[in-house]
């Protein structure tokens, strides 16, 4: 069977072009971007052939000549966000050829309608065509794609930017994560290929969302390390800080943790990072550096972020989340190792990696993440429900307290299951002669 073969074109130039009005963060030429990528490496996974119109996200492109590139292909896929002056509009909508060729509706409704149920937006996705004054297609992307002879070429909007929930859904790398399985779902059903990813994707992914706990995190560190040399917090406490910077940029903490286990020899150190640097991933400690020879960082935090940033480089094309705090973000070939088992230079296929030559250092980490999941954490003990008893009891307390014959009341309420010694008793009823005498006089 011959491959299909997809033309993914991110809408728009730069990381910050088209701006939300209502969500300042959220640039449309930056979610594409990142959407984009994230389709094809789910294609290519399924089988398909892909290719892009553009090298990088800076790389300018006239519109028609990005359609144009699509000569050759089954499909041109042209991915934005929409925008319009009413903030409530949020149907996605997909453009197709203005004389529905080779039944495109079809494919236009499957897509606007799961982008829609995935989203969750309010009005229901939707197909539409755009002619221009003589009569052939709007948008420049659909002209060039016909002209070059493409069967099938869609302009795909999903919602609108200018809606404030789903700029803030598309602001979400898991939310992408889902919308490009989604999307390759659809593809893969169209043209009948399979909808299981091919066995590469069955690797360990570093993007996602981690598996384990931050309490089975630090209790399988604490198994093997019972004395974790960290200067500036508890191991406890760094767990928690991995899932947090971990999930704000789209990446595992407990990959990067159970990374950070075999990099620290489980925060023992002992190499050419010492513990006061606050890496625990060793960035910077390259072979032959004398000890401390490495990156350093203001705090544990910092230094889990740039450890995170540093696996997002590595595993992701996408945009940093947070200001940059690694040192060496810059020096790694974007996006080269999605899959923990690629860390190791000698077992990726481009050759790059974490560590080099670094045979087996993926599968060392799996490992170890192996048994962080493992980890059974002790359930805490269930809180005991209070003790009742018979009301005569409690308004012969409250009787007494109200007589002046006991004092603190609520002593006496704790107590309630107790044996009250014979001294008690005697100055209790004492009380009660003393103030019945009192009476009498």
């Amino acid at each position: 069977m011959s491959k299909i073969k997809i033309c993914l074109d991110a809408g728009h130039t730069g990381s910050k072009y088209n701006q939300s009005p209502v969500v300042k963060s959220y640039y449309e030429s930056s979610m594409v971007w990142a959407l984009h990528l994230k389709l094809k490496g789910k294609l290519e996974a399924r089988g398909f052939e892909v290719v892009t119109t553009r090298p990088n996200i800076d790389t300018a492109l006239d519109v028609y000549d990005r359609g144009k590139a699509a000569k050759g292909c089954d499909l041109f896929l042209s991915l934005h966000s929409n925008a319009c002056g009413t903030e409530s509009v949020d149907y996605p909508v997909v453009y197709r050829a203005y004389d529905n060729r080779n039944d495109a509706d079809v494919l236009a409704w499957g897509f606007a309608r799961m982008i829609g149920q995935r989203m969750g937006t309010k009005q229901a996705g939707r197909s539409a065509i755009r002619k221009n004054s003589a009569g052939g297609e709007y948008y420049g992307v659909m002209r060039g794609a016909r002209a070059a002879g493409v069967p099938l070429y869609l302009l795909v909007e999903h919602s609108f930017h200018t809606n404030t929930a789903a700029a803030k859904w598309l602001l979400e790398e898991k939310n992408l994560e889902l919308l490009a399985e989604a999307e390759a779902g659809i593809l893969a059903a169209y043209f009948k290929r399979s909808a299981t990813p091919a066995p590469e994707e069955s690797k360990t992914a570093i993007m996602g969302e981690a598996q384990a706990t931050a309490p089975q995190m630090a209790l399988y560190c604490r198994s093997r390390s019972a004395a974790p040399k960290l200067t500036s917090c508890s191991v406890e406490a760094l767990a928690v800080m991995f899932l947090e910077e971990g999930e704000a940029e789209g990446v595992r903490g407990d990959v990067a943790w159970a990374q950070s286990l075999h990099e620290t020899g489980f925060f023992q150190f002992g190499g050419i990072v010492q513990p006061g640097q606050n890496n625990f991933a060793g960035i910077g400690a390259l072979n032959g550096n004398a000890q401390g020879q490495a990156a350093s960082f203001p705090d544990p935090r910092t230094g889990v972020r740039a450890q995170i940033q540093h696996l997002k480089a590595y595993a992701s094309q996408a945009p940093l989340a947070n200001a940059c705090t690694d040192p060496r973000f810059s020096l790694v070939a974007r996006g080269c190792a999605p899959w923990v088992e690629w860390l190791g230079a000698a077992d990726n296929p481009g050759g790059k990696g974490w560590a080099v030559p670094g045979k087996g250092y993926g599968a060392r980490v799996l490992e170890l993440l192996r048994g962080i999941t493992a980890q059974k954490v002790p359930e805490p003990p269930a809180k005991e429900d209070a003790p009742t008893y018979p009301a005569y009891q409690t308004e012969g307390l409250e009787r007494l307290a109200e007589a002046g014959i006991i004092d603190s009341p609520e002593v006496w309420r704790a107590r309630f299951g107790e044996t009250v010694t014979v001294g008690q008793m005697f100055g209790i009823l004492g009380k009660l002669l003393a103030k019945a005498e009192r009476s009498d006089g």
